[in-house]
C-alpha cells in the first residue's frame, strides 16, 4: 500500500529497463528488474528458462497482449464457458452478441463441463479442438473449485498445434506455495493477477518460455508499444515488494 501511495506513481517510464524513451529512469529500470527477478523467485521459476512482463495493467489487457502477440486478429481460440465457471477475457459470446473484444477480434470457441460431474470435459474439448483447428487455448476459470489437469491441455495443444496459455489469476498464490498444479511443467504462457489468492497489488504478470519462438520478445512487444504506453511504476514497485513476501513461510501458512 505504501508503494501504490508513493512517487513512483508521477514516474513516467515508456520502454523496458535499459530501453526507455526518457531519461532519469535508471532507478526505475532497477525496481522492474527487481519485480521481474523477485516473481521469477516466487514461483521457483529458472530465468534460463522463463521470462516474466510485468508492466500489463491487470489480467485482461495482459490476455489481450498475449493474444495479440501470438495469433493474428481473425485466427481461432477456445476458452472456457463462462456460464460454467470461465472467464470474459477468452473470447466469451452469446448467440446475439460478442460481449468480450476478445470474440470479436478472434474467433472463439467455448468448451464445456459435463452437465453430470461439473468437470471439464477433456474428452469432448480434444475432439472439438480437432474439428476446430484452434491456434491457442486457453486453460484457467474465475469460478471452477477443482485441479485442472495441465497435462490433458498439452497434450491436446499439441494435437492441433496450437498455443497452451494458462490463466492462474485466482489460484496465483496456491500454484506460487505448491499447494495446486502447477501449469509450468506444460504451457507456453501463464498469465496472473497479482491480487486475488496471491494478495498482492492489482496488476498483472506474463510469463512466457524462453525458446526458438522468441515468446517473451513478441509478449513484451504486444505489451508496450503494442496496447499500453506508459506502465505503472507504482503497481510493479508494489509487485517487487510483495514477492518478496510470496516467498515467507508465513505467506504459504497463510
Amino acid at each position: 500500500m505504501k508503494m501504490q501511495g508513493s512517487c513512483l506513481t508521477n514516474k513516467y517510464s515508456e520502454g523496458y529497463p535499459g530501453a526507455r524513451y526518457y531519461g532519469g529512469n535508471e532507478v526505475i529500470d532497477e525496481i522492474e528488474l527487481l519485480a521481474q527477478k523477485r516473481t521469477l523467485e516466487a514461483y521457483d521459476l529458472d530465468p534460463n528458462e522463463w521470462a516474466v512482463n510485468v508492466q500489463a495493467f491487470s489480467g485482461c489487457p495482459a490476455n489481450f497482449a498475449i493474444y495479440t502477440a501470438l495469433i493474428p486478429p481473425g485466427e481461432r481460440l477456445m476458452g472456457m464457458s463462462l456460464q460454467e465457471g470461465g472467464h470474459l477475457s477468452h473470447g466469451f459470446y452469446t448467440p446475439t452478441r460478442k460481449v468480450s473484444a476478445t470474440s470479436l477480434f478472434w474467433e472463439s470457441k467455448q468448451y464445456h463441463c459435463d452437465k453430470e460431474t461439473m468437470l471439464i470435459d477433456y474428452d469432448t474439448l480434444q475432439r472439438e479442438a480437432q474439428e476446430f483447428k484452434p491456434k491457442m487455448i486457453i486453460a484457467g476459470a474465475s469460478a471452477y473449485p477443482r485441479e485442472i489437469e495441465y497435462n490433458r491441455f498439452r497434450e491436446i495443444c499439441d494435437s492441433v498445434g496450437a498455443y497452451f496459455l494458462a490463466d492462474i489469476c485466482h489460484v496465483s498464490g496456491l500454484v506460487a506455495t505448491n499447494l495446486q498444479n502447477r501449469p509450468f511443467d506444460h504451457a507456453d504462457v501463464v498469465m496472473s493477477t497479482t491480487h486475488k489468492s496471491l494478495q498482492g497489488p492489482r496488476s498483472s504478470i506474463i510469463f512466457s518460455r524462453k525458446d526458438e519462438r522468441d515468446l517473451p520478445q513478441k509478449i513484451n512487444d504486444a505489451v508496450f508499444p503494442g496496447l499500453q504506453g506508459g506502465p505503472h511504476n507504482q503497481k510493479i514497485g508494489a509487485v517487487a515488494t510483495h514477492m518478496k513476501q510470496v516467498k515467507s513461510p508465513e505467506f504459504k501458512l497463510y
